[in-house]
């Protein structure tokens, strides 16, 4: 049976480590679109994030689709759509928050399209410490990201907010995401069959820094199984790219999951096929052995 859609995750996956498509992915993926291919971009990343990658890559033209914040919605790049799946209420945050609170760590809270990001004392010093080092100017976020202590994701999240006491959190939002040196969230890791959040919350790595809760029952696999269903399509009929443990959900039980050769152990460990990295054009080389093997 012919490959019908590709879903591809971003960071780590889609994008290099410069945060771009390489040039021969995106000549593929535009030629693909053009042929009928659905392509779709499934991220922990807000749809605003996503959006200046799928206008490169035409998906308004092409009847493209967004699975963002980690399936909490679905969003229709050509009638500009977006169905929520799910988000965190003000008793999500207080139970979450409750919880970490007793750890060292970042919590920030995404909405559409702001970031609350709360720093205890001792990595709110931290942070000025690294700010001033960096010769960083005010109105720089104070987020961390995948790489490091201080990320700018103002492209996605233009309403940034630093707060310092957790009474000032949103009451509600798309996501939590708990954030570290990846040694101490090797030690938070230990510590969640353990905090009573399992039943009631999704809880996977986006990176080994990031830990992200979205409510039970809202992840990437969960929103694509979604979208199938409304575009008529069977998981054979389904290409579906990767790295992280929040893409395994969907990954699991497709026959053409792709994992990245940078993905983490879990990841690849639920995937049927393996690809060079992100880096490396993985998800080009990946399609290419597709189209080999008369699939797409």
């Amino acid at each position: 049976m012919p490959i019908k859609a590709i879903v591809c995750d971003m960071d780590g996956t889609l994008l290099t480590a410069a945060h771009d498509i390489s040039p021969k992915t995106q000549e593929l993926l535009l030629t693909l679109q053009q042929k009928g291919i659905t392509l779709v971009l499934a991220s922990g990343r807000s749809y605003l994030r996503l959006m200046p990658d799928a206008l490169k890559l035409k998906m308004d033209s092409h009847q493209g689709y967004l699975i963002d914040v980690n399936g909490s919605s679905i969003y229709d790049c050509t009638s500009k759509v977006r169905e929520r799946l799910g988000i965190m209420d003000f008793e999500d945050i207080r139970k979450v928050t409750s919880v970490f609170r007793t750890f060292n760590v970042e919590i920030q809270f995404s909405q559409d399209a702001g970031l609350y990001t709360y720093l205890p004392d001792s990595l709110y010093d931290l942070k000025k410490r690294i700010r001033g080092e960096m010769r960083l100017p005010d109105d720089y976020p104070w987020a961390s990201g995948m790489y490091g202590w201080l990320c700018d994701m103002r492209d996605g999240y233009p309403e940034q907010k630093l707060i310092l006491d957790l009474k000032e959190a949103p009451t509600s939002c798309n996501k939590i995401s708990i954030s570290q040196d990846p040694h101490f969230m090797e030690a938070v890791t230990q510590s969640l069959p353990h905090l009573g959040l399992h039943d009631d919350y999704e809880l996977v790595f986006s990176d080994e820094r990031k830990l992200e809760i979205t409510k039970k029952g809202i992840n990437k696999g969960k929103a694509l199984d979604t979208l199938l269903e409304k575009l008529g399509l069977s998981n054979e009929e389904v290409a579906v790219f990767g790295d992280s443990e929040n893409d395994i959900s969907m990954l699991s039980g497709r026959p053409y999951s792709f994992a990245m050769d940078n993905a983490l152990p879990k990841a690849k460990s639920v995937a049927n096929y393996a690809t060079p990295s992100n880096d490396d054009e993985g998800v080009y080389h990946g399609l290419k052995q597709l189209i080999s093997e008369g699939l797409l």
